[in-house]
């Protein structure tokens, strides 16, 4: 049977990462499917959400891989928990990129970009739902200084990427896309993302690939070690040299979907 592949992508982000860095020709190539969460109806809520997109994988009765980068390697866990629940026979594996693992595992937040909005989102809901309603407002007006802020303190071959004019054009296009019409799903996700309990992760017995940069400040390397250690059936976990998060993201997506599909 022909597989399904399925990409998740960070937040804030959309399926445009994948031009971006460069890998959407491999990804139309390889059949991969990438829906844009920002247009998703978010009246269902994330539950609801996980739980419709794992029945439309499990009602094609054919066997699923799911790569998710940064927060999208955490949406791409949960539909594979929903999964193993609606079709436990169903072969599902996993390769996680950058991977935003549960903050329980370990003292994250002061070596993430994005710690401060994330401690917001744990600690004080309704005052991180103001701040993202701000940051909407910005991104409808202003949506390269939003960029500029977000890749501030990139070097390296993260600089040389996310430096690129065209990279910056469609990065300021996807800011404007999660923080505006897509606004309650980004947040959403997030919120269901800072009160992930690692616990469930156990439940996760599919195998699974991590690919890892290790100058990453968004998603530290100790926090792909933790979610090493706790997911049950980790095959590789594959450190990349220099590379911080889309650099990572670039890669590693031609090793997955590509004719050498490193460990397995």
């Amino acid at each position: 049977m022909t597989g399904q592949i399925v990409y998740f992508h960070g937040q804030p982000g959309s399926p445009a990462e994948l031009t971006l860095i460069g890998a959407g020709a491999l990804a139309e190539q390889a059949g991969l499917q990438a829906a844009d969460r920002a247009l998703q109806d978010p009246g269902p809520g994330f539950q609801g959400r996980i739980s419709a997109e794992a029945a439309a994988l499990a009602a094609q009765a054919r066997p699923v891989q799911l790569i998710g980068f940064s927060l999208g390697a955490f949406v791409a866990m949960e539909v594979a928990l929903r999964l193993a629940e609606l079709a436990p026979s169903l072969p599902v594996r996993l390769d996680l990129i950058s991977p935003a693992g549960p903050l329980a595992l370990g003292d994250f937040l002061p070596g993430m970009a994005g710690g401060p909005l994330f401690r917001l989102a744990r600690d004080a809901p309704s005052a991180f739902a103001a701040v993202t309603h701000l940051q909407g407002g910005v991104a409808g007006v202003a949506p390269g200084w939003l960029v500029n802020q977000l890749f501030a303190g990139a070097a390296g071959p993260e600089a040389a990427l996310t430096g690129m004019p065209v990279f910056r054009r469609g990065a300021a296009q996807m800011v404007r896309g999660a923080l505006g019409e897509g606004a309650t799903i980004y947040r959403q996700d997030i919120l269901a993302y800072v009160a992930q309990d690692p616990a469930r992760l156990s439940r996760l017995d599919r195998p699974v690939r991590i690919w890892q940069g290790r100058e990453d400040n968004w998603t530290p390397p100790a926090m792909a070690d933790a979610l090493a250690r706790t997911l049950p059936d980790v095959r590789s976990l594959t450190y990349l040299d220099g590379l911080s998060h889309y650099s990572t993201l670039q890669r590693a997506l031609p090793r997955i979907l590509g004719p050498d599909p490193g460990p397995s």
